[in-house]
């Protein structure tokens, strides 16, 4: 196995080459003991320095644990890090020198630690921020001559957003000053940090690079008032712990405003009533929720909660009370006598917003808005259809794709914000047809790779608290994700970076075989999870293993791209032992049969997945015919319910699979009946009908319709790694199609026009040349 070495997206590194000598001399800091009295805890730093002149350049290094928000000079600057492990936790740089200026100078950094994991934190109970800048001569690291204290104003007794976050943010605006930040503020009444560990001090044993770039953070949303409502509040209780169950049990129905109104006005409540108005954003946002306001006359209550959905019927934002995520996505602010602006801390993901006014003796007037926050792809890759409804759901494909893009590919950016892998692989592949950039795919495939347990087996997202989430399919689609970067980039690194993580989940693998089937087992301490539907799981599933013998045939290809043959002959004779194995659930209609039960006896069901990664394995070619006319097509046409349907993410191989055979016509039928809705709504659900007020109207990994449509009707398909050859072959439906997709070697535009009985087809190549691009 080839060693280790330092790379974008996987930058541990062992000898800390990669990391500035300057943050070497850091500190990690915080106020008071590090590891005590955590839970939903925030702080925030300030340190003062004077520049004679501002250089060139200015390199600011930092990261915080969990995260932190960065502001000099009283701008806000960025946030970060990246999600990642202690072990070698990730850090931040960034030129810093367009906010400096000759003089006295200041740097600010707010953060927070949640006192426990979520789906994209594992805590060690200890936290920290660790800065380091370098402006000419001047050097500022964090160390004990900083000033900062924790925000008492915030209340550490709230409940968490969700099953998966962290947790409200409830402030009282009365107790922490809004000018913290600014260059003129005076600390003096701060302390100084308890700074006793170095930068490489346990838990933090070592640093890393994020290998990606910083969130974009450069758009303001805001939203249309579409309602109001008011009422007498649930309770006389001054801080619930939870805001948004408080507001739904006070009832969310909202009568409709003047369609003219654009500002938010609220009447004089009284005490202990509220008034509150409906907030659509038009479709799915990302980002910080920003509160501000003037002329407030102190101790009002402003409640912010966040929805997705709509009931079908009037202007009440749906809510499931059951929901097992245990949603509870609300803020609150208490105001201070004057003007208000607060940004919170956590990004939220919705299309909904109510803000609830309680206890104002007077008029008052809010702003409210959302900083975007979002991975900086640039849209290298377009679609336009003559028919309108396809360009709908290209869009709104790309819209959640980009919605879902955070510092990791996430599920959702609504109730989890998790990097499922099982997603993930589906989201770089549609990242691939927009935007030329593997970076977050490679982040993700280190982040899985360093969370696994003692027997191989990947957990499916990571970083995690959720030792329930251990899916030995996802471990599989792992493996399968080292083969869509080495498509994507013609490079091997990332499987000979990660091979040791590769041949602990083939161990496992080998284990789980049943001696006398040749099939894997179901494993009943993990969750199988497969899809989202009733697939046979029980036994020796048939499905998991085709995804093993997938994984197999792609290792031994990647061991030849790598020039080292000889080591894939074990898998190759591993993948020939289990295609015989799976042969044997072949019946006699040519079907493939969904595997054997806990007894061994055969099941027999005979599910469209099952047919579906057979002819993605090219299990039994002289049976496709079957499988295709028996299973995949009855139900891509509808004309027949099976008991096993694929879900709106698992389809996606459905899909594949028959526009490969010649199906594109129906395939494109079958993306126009199900995902119409999707367009309409903004973005794609999470399954073809989901619960509202419970699963997700924004899920990524039903967004893949963005690529079936520029392969099938644009007609460029892939045929070599890294794009060096490619097959063309448009379908023509409608009247016209102009489509580009990006590539490591130049993007590639198709366009078709229909010219009476005939079509007119160009194809054209922009080969990068030394920045500038050249038509080939």
């Amino acid at each position: 196995m080839k060693s280790s070495k330092s790379v974008p997206g996987d930058s541990r590194d062992p000898e800390n080459t990669t990391i500035p000598e300057a943050l070497k001399r850091a500190r990690w800091i915080w106020p008071g003991l590090q590891n005590h009295d955590l839970n939903n805890g925030y702080a925030v730093f300030r340190k003062a320095f004077v520049l004679e002149t501002v250089p060139k350049r200015a390199r600011l290094s930092i990261t915080s644990d969990q995260a932190y928000r960065l502001f000099i000079n009283g701008t806000y600057v960025c946030s970060g890090p990246a999600r990642g492990f202690q072990a070698h936790w990730p850090f931040d740089q960034l030129d810093v020198a367009a906010h400096l200026k000759p003089g006295r100078n200041v740097v600010a950094v707010r953060a927070y630690h949640p006192g426990c994991g979520t789906f994209s934190y594992v805590s060690q109970d200890t936290a920290g921020v660790l800065l380091a800048l370098e402006a000419g001569k001047v050097r500022v690291v964090t160390d004990h001559s900083w000033k900062c204290r924790r925000q008492t104003g915030i209340s550490k007794n709230t409940v968490p957003y969700s099953a998966q976050l962290a947790f409200q943010e409830h402030v009282d605006l009365r107790e922490e000053s809004p000018d913290w930040f600014k260059v003129n503020f005076r600390d003096a009444d701060w302390e100084h940090p308890y700074d006793s560990r170095t930068w490489n001090a346990m838990p933090w044993y070592s640093l890393e690079s994020r290998g990606i770039p910083l969130l974009r953070e450069d758009e303001v949303f805001r939203g249309k008032p579409i309602g109001v409502a008011s009422g007498k509040s649930r309770t006389n209780d001054s801080a619930p712990r939870d805001v948004f169950l408080q507001r739904f049990q006070e009832g969310l129905t909202h009568q409709p405003m003047s369609a003219t109104t654009k500002s938010l006005r609220f009447q004089p409540t009284g005490e202990h009533r509220w008034e509150s108005i409906l907030v659509d954003f038009g479709r799915t946002v990302v980002g910080v929720p920003i509160l501000t306001t003037k002329g407030a006359n102190g101790g009002e209550i402003v409640d912010i909660t966040f929805y997705e959905t709509l009931g079908k019927a009037g202007l009440t934002p749906d809510v499931d009370p059951k929901s097992w995520s245990a949603l509870a996505m609300g803020n609150r602010a208490i105001l201070r006598a004057g003007a208000n602006a607060h940004t919170f801390f956590h990004p939220m993901g919705f299309r909904y917003a109510v803000l609830t006014v309680r206890d104002s003796a007077g008029p008052l007037k809010l702003d409210f808005s959302i900083r975007r926050m979002a991975y900086p792809f640039t849209r290298e890759g377009s679609f336009h259809s003559s028919d309108a409804t396809l360009n709908a759901i290209w869009e709104s494909c790309a819209w959640t794709q980009e919605c879902c893009s955070l510092d990791a590919y996430v599920d959702t950016p609504w109730r989890e914000q998790a990097q499922w892998w099982g997603d993930a692989r589906v989201q770089a592949w549609n990242t691939f047809h927009f935007c030329n950039d593997a970076k977050l795919l490679r982040r993700g495939i280190h982040c899985i790779a360093s969370q696994t347990i003692p027997n191989g087996l990947t957990y499916g997202h990571a970083p995690t608290k959720a030792h329930s989430c251990i899916l030995p399919d996802f471990s599989l689609t792992w493996i399968l994700t080292l083969w869509d970067h080495y498509w994507q980039t013609a490079s091997t690194e990332a499987f000979e970076t990660h091979e040791a993580t590769v041949q602990g989940i083939l161990g496992y693998f080998r284990e789980m075989t049943d001696a006398k089937i040749g099939l894997i087992r179901h494993d009943p301490r993990y969750w199988l999870f497969l899809d989202w539907t009733t697939l046979h799981k029980e036994g020796c599933p048939t499905v998991l293993s085709l995804w093993l013998l997938e994984a197999l045939d792609k290792l031994v290809l990647l061991y030849a791209a790598s020039g080292r043959k000889r080591e894939a002959k074990p898998l190759q004779l591993w993948s020939a032992q289990l295609r015989k194995s799976l042969l044997r659930l072949l019946g006699p209609d040519g079907l493939l049969a969904d595997g054997y039960d806990a007894k061994g006896k055969v099941v027999r069901k005979y599910s469209i997945h099952s047919q579906t990664l057979a002819l993605l394995t090219h299990l039994a070619p002289k049976q496709e015919k079957s499988m295709l006319e028996k299973r995949l097509l009855p139900y891509i046409r509808g004309e027949e319910v099976f008991e096993a349907m694929p879900s709106s993410y698992w389809v996606t191989y459905v899909l594949t699979e028959l526009s490969r055979r010649g199906y594109q016509s129906e395939v494109i039928a079958f993306i126009k009946k199900h995902w119409t809705k999707m367009a309409e709504h903004g973005t794609t659900w999470e399954t073809f009908e989901p619960g509202r007020g419970n699963e997700s109207f924004s899920h990524a990994w039903s967004a893949h319709p963005l690529f079936h449509l520029m392969q099938i009707l644009g007609g460029i398909r892939q045929t070599a790694p890294g794009w060096k050859s490619i097959a063309f072959d448009p379908t023509f439906l409608g009247d016209s199609l102009e489509c580009t997709v990006p590539t490591p070697l130049g993007p590639i535009r198709s366009s078709w026009k229909r010219t009476g009985e005939n079509y007119d087809v160009k194809l054209r190549h922009f080969v990068v040349l030394s920045g500038w691009k050249e038509p080939v």
